[in-house]
């Protein structure tokens, strides 16, 4: 029963009781405008800053759509190239490749010639320098045959093999594509925000073959000059020696929308992606291709290392739009953040200001386990108490727990008598209450209260 009823009186201090914590108000002008500076700090940065000029109250969404291009023309001079022969793969997701540079081997075919000089170990004076093998190291298997013409080891191979001069390739471009064009169409959408609503880089239903050439005055014409992507690179770059050894340019496209407003305009930007600053490995971009044909039974090819600018479109950006919910989250947010104002003014009561150990005692309260209840000597209580404890269940074991126990029993009934006798006079306790309670269930809170008043006080006599 007295389990039950602890139990009830514990939920039900927990259901209706509140609790609130202790205030010191500390009259220091010092320390007051110290903690309103700092209360100060955290709401301009919060509301100043994250709130309104980082537009904190929009919900984001990451730009979502596609960029493609349809045509890339221009005049060579009087070698014709067209689309082609410099766009090479004709087709690549978000990306194009034109071609400025190239060294070509012609009218090559399967048989034994020899090794490319360049090849690392393909030099030989004789056999004896040539090793067979069948793993490729350089255009083909070796045969273990010294090549008297070309004084390098003979390979099964597509011959003649591939002898670049580099000189002539570093004389510049081959392709002068400066001035070669680039239609670039590109459009976006917010899903999560705005999903019927399309932005383009461009005027729907207009005809874009008369809107010129992309520029800053003419922002929604998608034709661009070669030569103006690769001036959107910082640091600038020249476009001949790009053109020369080849160069890997990225392009972004991006869209940072403020959707409660209704225009958005895309903003271009240009990188170099194949080297950066300080990199002492040298850049550029090329690879190789072959075009093949038969004649005669025999198949030949014409291989054609290409040099030239892979451009790759990026998009990137960000929508935002106004949202209560997010705004009653940033709100909260600076709330909960103005209790570092507390905590750094609280570090600089106790333990900067000259008086800190007086504020320190004023704030914190020192509660010791065993309070003293009767002025000087709580050290002194502590023994009798614990001993008056194991008194008590001594006595739970001498009253129901041994064989003779009713016989102790029916004698400290008359103890108890007079025990709530004594209490009825001096506690204001009815007496059969007092009784009843000692008498009918023990309640060990009770007996707790009346092993201390035996302490106090000399029980009457009987």
């Amino acid at each position: 029963m007295n389990l039950c009823r602890s139990a009830w009186g514990t939920l039900a201090s927990f259901a209706f009781d509140y609790d609130t914590p202790k205030i010191v108000r500390i009259q220091n002008k010092k320390v007051g405008a110290l903690y309103r500076l700092f209360q100060l700090g955290i709401m301009g940065f919060m509301i100043g800053y994250s709130i309104i000029y980082s537009k904190g109250y929009q919900d984001k969404d990451n730009v979502f759509g596609g960029s493609h291009y349809e045509n890339c023309q221009g005049s060579t001079g009087a070698q014709v190239y067209d689309p082609a022969d410099y766009v090479v793969p004709p087709q690549e997701p978000n990306s194009f490749f034109v071609m400025t540079n190239m060294w070509v081997t012609c009218d090559q075919s399967y048989g034994f010639c020899g090794e490319d000089p360049s090849v690392q170990g393909s030099n030989c004076t004789g056999p004896s320098d040539c090793v067979k093998q069948n793993t490729i190291k350089g255009n083909g298997p070796r045969t273990g045959v010294c090549n008297n013409e070309t004084h390098t080891c003979e390979v099964y191979a597509w011959c003649p093999t591939e002898k670049e001069n580099v000189s002539y390739t570093d004389m510049g471009p081959k392709i002068n594509a400066e001035g070669f064009t680039v239609l670039i169409k590109n459009s976006i959408q917010f899903p999560n925000l705005a999903p019927n609503t399309l932005r383009k880089n461009y005027i729907s239903n207009y005809d874009l073959s008369k809107c010129g050439i992309w520029s800053h005055d003419n922002y929604y014409c998608p034709i661009f000059q070669l030569e103006d992507i690769v001036a959107m690179i910082d640091p600038p770059q020249n476009f001949t020696e790009l053109a020369t050894q080849g160069a890997v340019v990225v392009l972004t496209i991006a869209w940072n929308c403020d959707l409660d407003r209704s225009g958005c305009d895309p903003v271009y930007g240009a990188r170099r992606l194949d080297t950066s600053a300080g990199d002492s490995t040298s850049g550029g971009f090329n690879f190789r291709f072959a075009k093949y044909w038969y004649e005669q039974g025999i198949q030949y090819r014409t291989l054609i290392k290409a040099y030239g600018i892979l451009f790759v479109v990026e998009l990137v950006g960000q929508g935002g739009k106004f949202s209560i919910t997010t705004l009653v989250l940033k709100l909260g947010s600076t709330v909960a953040l103005l209790g570092i104002a507390a905590v750094l003014s609280d570090v600089v009561v106790l333990y900067v200001v000259r008086k800190h150990d007086m504020y320190y005692g004023r704030k914190y309260l020192m509660v010791k386990e065993y309070d003293q209840e009767q002025g000087e000597g709580g050290e002194e209580e502590k023994v009798p108490f614990l001993q008056h404890e194991a008194a008590v269940l001594s006595d739970m074991v001498v009253l129901y727990i041994v064989q003779k126990r009713h016989l102790y029993y029916q004698e400290k009934y008359q103890v108890v008598k007079r025990l709530a006798s004594f209490l009825a006079i001096h506690q204001s306790f009815p007496k059969a209450v007092v009784v009843a309670e000692i008498y009918g269930r023990l309640n060990v809170v009770l007996v707790r209260s009346i092993a201390r008043a035996i302490l106090a006080r000399e029980l009457p006599p009987s």
